[in-house]
C-alpha cells in the first residue's frame, strides 16, 4: 500500500495520521513463574518498530533454583527485516549474527492438519484423545482503578474454565485460567503503536504467504489448542463465539496482565526448559493476548506428570505477569534496524 503514493496519502488524511514511516517503541517487563515451578524467569523486552522493520531485545534472568545457577542471565537481539526477507539473530557478547530467510509455508500447517476430502477417514493417531465436557469463559469489569507505570488503568477479570475427559481412561482434568487485566485509555501514542504493530504483523504474514483475517488466525490458534489437548476443533469451536463476545467487554490497551492457571485432576507435565529463552514475545494487545494464552495452554495441556513432580496443590501450575513499562513514538536513530558495525556473520 505504501508504494501507491496517492491512494496511501488520501487514506492517511482520512484516518488522521502521517503517511511517513512511523516509529514506535514499547518496553515491557515479564515475570514467568514456570510450569509447576520449572523454568521460572524474569526480564525485560524492548521492541522497536518502523513499518516493515522490527528489532527486539530481551534480557532474561532465570530465577529457579537450578537454572538460575546453570544458565544465569541471557540477552538476545533479533532484527526482522521484511523488506529484505531476512531475520538476523545477534549474539551481543560474541559480536556475531546468524541470518535466516523469511520463507513462506503452507497455511494448512497453521490449521493443524490437512483438509480431508469427502469420505476420507481420520487416521487412528489423529483421532481425538479427549473430549471437552465443560467450557466457560467470562469477563467482568471490577471497577478497580490503579496507576501503573504512569498509565491510568482499570481492571477486568477473565475466567476460563475447561474440563477435559480422557476418552480411554475416563479421567477428568479441570483447567482454570484466571487473568487480571489492567487496561488504559487508547491515547494517540498508543493508537500509533497499535497501528505500527498491526502493519508489521500484516506485512510479516503477507511475506510468509499467509492471507488470513485476525478472526481466522484466532481459529487457527483454536486448532492448535485442539491438537495439543486431543480435543476436536468442533468441540472447542462451540464456545468460540461466546469467547469473542465476552472479549468485546474489554476496553482500552493492556498494561498489566496477570495470569494464573490451575489444574485439578491429571496434571499436565511441565515442559523442559530451553537452553536459551530467546525469542520471547510479550502480548501487547487484546488479540495478541488471546493468541498468547492459547499458545501457553497448548504447550502442556494434554501431558501428564507423576506424583513426585507435581507442584504444591496450593500453587498455580502456571503463572505469569507482564507489564508495559513505557511507550514512545519518538523518531528512531538511523541504522537502528541494521547489523551493528564489527559483527561477523556465522554460516
Amino acid at each position: 500500500m505504501k508504494k501507491m503514493v496517492f491512494p496511501a496519502a488520501v487514506l492517511c488524511v482520512l484516518l488522521g495520521f502521517s503517511c511517513a514511516w512511523a516509529d514506535a517503541t514499547v518496553e515491557s517487563f515479564i515475570r514467568f513463574g514456570g510450569f509447576g515451578g520449572n523454568g521460572a524467569y524474569e526480564g525485560t523486552t524492548i521492541t522497536r518498530i518502523q513499518g516493515d522493520r522490527q528489532i527486539e531485545t530481551s534480557s532474561i534472568k532465570f530465577t529457579g533454583a537450578v537454572l538460575s545457577w546453570a544458565a544465569g542471565k541471557s540477552e538476545t537481539t533479533t532484527i526482522t527485516r521484511i523488506d529484505k526477507g531476512v531475520i538476523w539473530a545477534l549474539d551481543t557478547k560474541k559480536k556475531t549474527y546468524v541470518e535466516s530467510p523469511l520463507a513462506g509455508f503452507d497455511p494448512d500447517e497453521l490449521k493443524g492438519g490437512q483438509d480431508m476430502g469427502e469420505g476420507e477417514e481420520i487416521d487412528e493417531e489423529e483421532k481425538p484423545l479427549v473430549k471437552v465436557t465443560r467450557s466457560e469463559f467470562k469477563v467482568e469489569k471490577t471497577g478497580a482503578k490503579q496507576t501503573i507505570n504512569g498509565f491510568a488503568c482499570e481492571e477486568y477479570l477473565m475466567t476460563w474454565i475447561v474440563e477435559l475427559q480422557d476418552l480411554e481412561t475416563k479421567e477428568k482434568t479441570a483447567n482454570t485460567m484466571n487473568t487480571s487485566l489492567w487496561t488504559t485509555s487508547e491515547t494517540p501514542a498508543i493508537k500509533k503503536l497499535q497501528a505500527e504493530q498491526k502493519a508489521f504483523s500484516q506485512a510479516y504474514m503477507k511475506k510468509l504467504g499467509i492471507n488470513v483475517s485476525p478472526d481466522e488466525m484466532q481459529q487457527f490458534g483454536m486448532g492448535a489448542f485442539a491438537m495439543a489437548s486431543g480435543a476436536s476443533d468442533e468441540e472447542l469451536a462451540k464456545g468460540f463465539e461466546k469467547f469473542k463476545k465476552e472479549m468485546t467487554k474489554v476496553k482500552g490497551y493492556p498494561i498489566r496482565t496477570v495470569v494464573n492457571w490451575s489444574v485439578e485432576g491429571d496434571m499436565p507435565a511441565a515442559p523442559e526448559a530451553e537452553e536459551e529463552p530467546g525469542g520471547i514475545s510479550i502480548p501487547t494487545g487484546k488479540d495478541d493476548l488471546l493468541g498468547g494464552l492459547g499458545s501457553m495452554v497448548s504447550k502442556a495441556v494434554s501431558k501428564k506428570v507423576s506424583d513426585s513432580t507435581r507442584p504444591d496443590a496450593n500453587e498455580p501450575f502456571f503463572s505469569s505477569t507482564t507489564e508495559v513499562k513505557a511507550i514512545s513514538t519518538d523518531a528512531l536513530a538511523a541504522g537502528t534496524f541494521d547489523i551493528p558495525s564489527g559483527y561477523k556473520r556465522l554460516q
